[in-house]
């Protein structure tokens, strides 16, 4: 067995591929919600290491979803945020521009619970549709229409 401790360390969901191991930190703040998805390489299980981020400075991550190198994050005001996770994964993902798509959960002025605001709480893709869910405006079922970058 094997461990790994980060000072963040308010871990909320994890999600396994081959290689990696993607921790989403849930952080409730005066200013809303908080907290980045860590990337663990576990390539040698019995030495777990971070060695990637993927941090969007004005939003704070909630639930996640990896498939065919692909991480969709659920980012509460922040949206939707898809990144590419393909190949070698080091630094701030955020930085090095993996985002590869957004979209804004927010409902229009008079519908949804909250109007104008953001609260992505799961993403899930299925069959070239993205369905994602918001705490104040519903499901939402969208396209991600911008090709994925080639090389990283």
């Amino acid at each position: 067995m094997s461990t790994i401790k980060y000072p963040e360390g308010n871990t909320h969901v994890a999600w396994r591929t081959r290689d990696y191991v993607f921790l989403g930190d849930e952080i409730g703040t005066s200013d809303g919600m908080r907290g980045f998805i860590h990337i663990i390489d576990v390539s040698d299980i019995d030495n777990p290491r971070q060695v990637a981020k993927y941090d969007l400075p004005e939003a704070g991550a909630h639930n996640i979803w990896v498939e065919d190198d692909v991480l969709y994050i659920a980012y509460y005001q922040g949206g939707l945020r898809i990144v590419d996770v393909s190949g070698t994964l080091r630094g701030d993902l955020y930085r090095q521009g993996r985002e590869i798509g957004f979209f804004r959960t927010e409902a229009a002025e008079g519908e949804g619970l909250q109007a104008n605001s953001a609260n992505a709480w799961g993403p899930q893709p299925f069959k070239g549709n993205l369905f994602v869910s918001d705490m104040t405006s519903g499901l939402w079922v969208v396209k991600h229409a911008r090709p994925r970058p080639v090389t990283f």
